[in-house]
């Protein structure tokens, strides 16, 4: 049975997020609404998209999904993003696992819903 690692990413920020897989997992294809991205993906303010991995198992691992998330306003520097590793935390549901911000920032994220599979992070400007 196939599952899929899955965050719903809301953006509350006021100007596109850039989702974009982490280049160290190069094994992973992130979807994006369940089609596959090979380079970064917009994300309009107001919107709210599904970005998953297929896991090949019945259970999950700590660490399933890398992805970045850069904020609005980022010049093209290495600036105001979040690179995550996504995974099943101790209890079994979907959490963000570790975080690597990359500063300064002008937004951030809130967990707002978990399950075994599924995890929504609403972004939002500071």
């Amino acid at each position: 049975m196939e599952n899929a690692c899955t965050v719903i990413s809301i953006n509350a920020t006021g100007g596109n997020l850039l989702i974009d897989g982490d280049p160290n997992w190069d094994d992973q294809q992130l979807k994006i609404d369940r089609v596959v991205i090979n380079s970064a993906y917009t994300q309009a303010d107001g919107h709210s998209v599904a970005c998953s991995v297929d896991w090949p198992n019945s259970t999950g691992d700590e660490l399933m999904m890398g992805i970045w998330f850069v904020g609005p306003n980022n010049r093209g520097e290495n600036t105001n993003n979040y690179m995550m590793s996504i995974g099943q935390n101790s209890n079994g549901l979907m959490d963000v696992i570790e975080v690597y911000p990359l500063k300064p920032l002008n937004f951030k994220y809130t967990v707002v819903a978990q399950t075994k599979w599924e995890l929504v992070l609403r972004f939002e400007k500071l």
